[in-house]
């Protein structure tokens, strides 16, 4: 926005920055309040579980254990949220500080710009991008950026006011500034770095390198106090929870190819019309610096964004966009660009050629293979093109969309370029424009996707083992259950403070999760100890029965038992889904009633093949090595009563063709929960299989 325009609307630029960060703030909050439940797990259930043991006990606990996680700060702003008794109401407060913390970050950038001397209109541009960014969905979510993103903006401008004209109020500033961006997350230790770097480059270009250092020798001597403290106890304990950071191994191809698939993200997310003249500008203040501000700034953006993309590279998934992970210097790219054009658009010829380069490469190399793949999930520019993708119906249409719009935005910011005074502001409004679309996208796909999976694991009350009032219960995950799952139940429900593992059954995080065995007598183990309290018993891929324990309610994948006596496994059936369907292989196993060792009898199960299967044959292998062979018609049901006799546990393996997937699961036929008839015949007894109806009674059935 022109000084002139700021100056006849009789508003000053206080005023208009205060309601860019109002209006973030309500539309933030207002957006929040709609995403039904967090989806980003495991960090989402690590930062509330954090935020509710540090309101409740003062501790930072998982599972009433320590967690030894050195990024804080979000849980302990939070905290506060979470003494409401009701979690949902928490949750929505949670993420009402986020978004206040996170619409904040238009204050240090618009105060760099200023300091660097853009305009006014320029700096309030520049301010609104940063809260217009994809990357802003993050303020709905129960993580660390909605804090660590104002944080280390700040902590850039503090180091430009520290290295430009040092004083010990700013480097102060900047040492507390980085700190707490470090405390929220801990990738940020590298911001003392960075400034370390700036220092030395600019005290290179300025042949003054030893006396630079003297006057930095404040924060480089409190930032040389952790960095000994860490050598001395040793980085791993340091790091804790990120410990695994140490042993990390360096592929430089490796690094090479996610760097470039990061930049490639980075485009689109920056509001991509920015990025030409954001190149250039970065080069120019390192080249020709008009201060001695533009030369720091210039450093600190070209170690931070090196810094970010490495790290981005070493740590992450190879085949993820890690657009979490380096987003930050995104506003930083948007002010290199304002000092570009302050200066009048120089190099045009380079800036049609970088102009042509970014459209070719947003041409040749599409995002749709990116947005399509389900790894996706560090990335908000990924959710909005797949989002896109959807609303055009064709695989492709929407990465081919979203580069047409780019590039006719860097179109008209090229041709607007012959007329300097108006030319940035075009720029900064087409990146806003672009970026607002982008992120609108993708909120509507977090918003879809939050709905999608609180209807798949959860009922219509969320808290419903809470609600149970049956105190303490311990979460018995089982082999094939689903993850996201487990943490839904996690999260909503306090009362579930224990999460237990049956045998086959993997972990969900890094935190504790104690081993389960199954005595003779069905009793569950956890070393010596039976277990005798109430379980939430994950069914996703198994059916259990127990005796000394009544269900009480359910939810998707989930049963809620209470205790009557000591619970016992009865029945558990290993590969029949919550929704009837068995797997092509599994077992079935049985254990004797409480009082006695021995088991005789008849297990029945009824099989369909419903339309449109044919008949199949599902065979079981029975303890004294017989095989049965069970024929179910297409579009029918059978019965077969196998015989049981065993003294202590019992067990029959099945294994049938398979016919086909749901979901990602493989699927055979449908089954019944199976009964055990007690009976002496069980011990002589032959296998039996109930003819299958007529068609038209099967239809009917």
């Amino acid at each position: 926005m022109p000084a002139a325009v700021l100056e006849r609307s009789g508003l000053n630029a206080a005023r208009l920055l205060a309601g860019i960060v109002g209006l973030s703030f309500a539309v933030r909050v207002a957006l929040a309040w709609l995403r039904s439940t967090p989806v980003y797990f495991g960090d989402e259930y690590l930062y509330s579980s954090l935020g509710r043991s540090l309101a409740e006990t003062g501790r930072p606990l998982v599972r009433g254990h320590a967690a030894h996680f050195p990024a804080l700060l979000e849980p302990l702003l939070t905290a506060p949220a979470w003494l409401l008794s009701d979690v949902g109401i928490a949750f929505h407060v949670a993420q009402t500080i986020g978004a206040l913390a996170m619409s904040l970050a238009a204050v240090p950038v618009y105060w760099l710009a200023r300091r660097l001397g853009l305009t006014a209109g320029v700096a309030l541009g520049v301010a609104a991008l940063s809260l217009a960014l994809p990357d802003l969905i993050y303020a709905s979510w129960i993580i660390a950026e909605p804090f660590a993103y104002p944080l280390v903006l700040a902590s850039v401008a503090a180091a430009v006011a520290a290295l430009e004209r040092p004083s010990r109020r700013s480097q102060l500033a900047f040492v507390a500034f980085s700190a707490l961006a470090a405390f929220a997350r801990i990738q940020f230790v590298i911001l003392p770095v960075c400034f370390l770097g700036a220092i030395v480059l600019t005290g290179l270009r300025e042949r003054r390198l030893r006396l630079a250092l003297r006057e930095q020798a404040l924060p480089l001597a409190l930032f040389a106090v952790p960095v000994i403290a860490t050598l001395a106890v040793g980085p791993s304990r340091v790091l804790a929870y990120y410990q695994g950071v140490v042993h990390v191994g360096i592929d430089p191809l490796a690094l090479i190819e996610r760097t470039g698939m990061n930049l490639l993200v980075l485009l689109y997310a920056s509001g991509f019309v920015l990025v030409p003249g954001a190149i250039l500008g970065l080069v120019l203040v390192l080249a020709r610096p008009r201060t001695r501000g533009e030369l720091v700034f210039g450093a600190m953006t070209l170690f931070l964004a090196g810094s970010l993309l490495v790290e981005a590279g070493l740590f992450g998934a190879f085949e993820q966009a890690q657009e979490r992970y380096v987003f930050y210097f995104l506003p930083l790219a948007a002010l290199s660009f304002g000092l570009y054009a302050a200066r009048g658009w120089p190099w045009r010829l380079y800036h049609l050629l970088l102009a042509a380069v970014v459209v070719t490469v947003a041409a040749v190399v599409p995002l749709a293979g990116y947005a399509a793949s389900d790894e996706k999930a560090h990335s908000a520019a990924l959710y909005g093109v797949f989002r896109i993708e959807q609303w055009l119906g064709t695989p492709g249409n929407g990465s081919i969309a979203v580069a047409l719009a780019g590039t006719a935005a860097l179109a008209v910011l090229v041709a607007c370029s012959t007329r300097p005074r108006v030319a940035a502001s075009t720029g900064i409004a087409l990146a806003i424009l672009f970026s607002s679309g982008l992120s609108a996208a993708g909120i509507v796909f977090d918003q879809e996707n939050a709905r999608a999976v609180r209807q798949s694991f959860l009922p219509a009350d969320p808290s419903w083992v809470d609600h149970a009032h049956l105190g303490h219960v311990a979460l018995l995950r089982n082999i094939a259950g689903v993850r996201g799952g487990a943490f839904q139940q996690l999260f909503w429900n306090r009362s579930v403070k224990e999460l237990l593992l049956m045998p086959g059954a993997p972990e969900i995080d890094p935190f504790r999760a104690d081993r389960v065995q199954v005595a003779d007598d069905g009793s569950l183990m956890v070393g010596k100890r039976a277990l005798t309290g109430a379980l939430l018993v994950d069914d996703h891929a198994v059916t259990t029965l127990f005796s000394g324990a009544v269900k009480v309610a359910s939810a998707p994948g989930y049963s809620l038992y209470r205790p009557v006596g000591q619970p016992r496994l009865a029945l558990f059936f290993l590969a029949r889904y919550d929704d009837g369907w068995m797997g092509d292989r599994g077992t079935i196993n049985l254990w004797p009633r409480p009082g006695s060792d021995r088991l005789e009898g008849t297990l029945v199960i009824d099989l369909e093949s419903p339309a449109p299967l044919g008949a199949t044959t599902v065979q079981f292998r029975l303890p004294d090595g017989r095989v049965v062979h069970v024929r179910v018609p297409g579009h029918g049901s059978t019965t077969v009563r196998l015989p049981v006799c065993s003294q202590g546990p019992w067990a029959t393996g099945f294994h049938s063709k398979l016919r086909g997937f749901l979901s990602d699961r493989p699927v055979s036929v449908q089954a019944g929960v199976p009964r055990f008839v007690p009976g002496r015949s069980g011990c002589s007894a032959a296998p039996e299989q109930q003819p299958a109806p007529p068609a038209s009674a099967a239809q009917t059935a």
